[in-house]
């Protein structure tokens, strides 16, 4: 099939296959991941194609079925989509817990004032 009939594939058409709405507000910075990997992966620009957006139709990058990877790697390293592999362990949590407690308790937090039977001179 010649490449000119293959329709490509925008990041608004990908974000539909992933059940996202077609004006998701992050598109354009998960495009701009999608392009860098495409041009670290191929060497070249990526194609692009012609989209409605905002009442305008403007140059878009487009991909073709083959390329749908880039997409998918895109999506995978996305940082609102992206879910870490592994999960922190528990001591380094506890600890971390434990320095942030122990930072509060020696502070002098304006939670901890007590209001007095005097009269109110300034705001604690």
């Amino acid at each position: 099939m010649p490449v000119s009939l293959i329709r490509p594939i925008t990041i608004a058409d990908y974000l539909t296959r992933r059940g996202l709405p077609r004006d998701w507000a992050f598109r354009s910075p998960l495009g701009r991941i999608a392009a860098e990997l495409y041009r670290d992966t191929y060497h070249r620009e990526p194609r692009k194609a012609r989209q409605m957006i905002n009442g305008r139709r403007r140059l878009v990058m487009a991909y073709t079925p083959d390329e749908e990877h880039i997409l998918a790697e895109a999506w995978s390293r996305y940082p609102r989509t992206h879910q870490p592999d592994t999960q922190p362990e528990p001591r380094t949590v506890l600890q971390r817990i434990d320095r942030a407690l122990a930072d509060w308790a020696g502070s002098a937090d304006s939670m901890r004032w007590r209001p007095n039977s005097g009269p109110m001179r300034a705001h604690p």
